[in-house]
């Protein structure tokens, strides 16, 4: 459990650093990955939404979030 809350402390000081066109590129990566997954290419949308939490993991949460949201 602290290990993993030593996790988020960091990914959010990490994110108060990251420029908002940094932001928004992890953003669109992720919505790509959303919608590579939609149509049923797991792999690569891994693979993208792997680049985009590299770039900013809370612009990713975000936009997953705001996915979850728009199906329920």
């Amino acid at each position: 459990m602290a290990k993993d809350a030593a996790q988020q402390d960091r990914g959010q000081g990490k994110q108060a650093s990251v420029d908002p066109d940094t932001r928004e590129e992890a953003r669109h990566l992720a919505e790509e990955a959303v919608e590579e997954m939609n149509r049923g290419n797991k792999e690569e949308a891994k693979f993208v939404l792997d680049e985009a939490r590299d770039l900013d993991q809370g612009a990713v949460d975000e936009v997953l979030k705001e996915q979850k949201k728009a199906r329920d």
